[in-house]
């Protein structure tokens, strides 16, 4: 299944530099970006699990410029972009609740087309 992605926009409650709704908004992760350039996830909530925090790991930087780039031209429906997402959640798996990254289908698999 395709990733359904767009760009939500940050809450006064959930500060961060930008907000993706994933999954036809059954998921909201919230990214900032360090001094480096490079994107980072500093909480994602799913339906059906909550909120999760955790000490992320930065995404890669050319991962971080590709995202960034598609998210200032508001073209985040890109295959590229859904491949750095599932990436990046996949690398991030033993963080993140595996199961709920599962159950929204957001981990790298052979049905997601644009698998990691």
């Amino acid at each position: 299944m395709s990733m359904s992605i767009r760009i939500f926009p940050p809450m006064a409650t959930r500060p961060c530099r930008f907000c993706l709704s994933l999954q036809d908004d059954s998921v909201f992760a919230d990214f900032n970006v360090d001094n480096d350039g490079n994107v980072v996830l500093i909480r994602i909530s799913f339906d059906g699990f909550g909120c999760c925090r955790g000490f992320f790991k930065k995404m890669s930087a050319v991962d971080s410029r590709v995202l960034l780039e598609s998210v200032q031209r508001g073209a985040v429906e890109d295959p590229k972009v859904e491949r750095i997402l599932r990436n990046y959640f996949e690398e991030n798996s033993d963080i993140i609740w595996r199961e709920a990254l599962t159950d929204h289908d957001l981990l790298c698999t052979k049905q997601s087309p644009n698998s990691c």
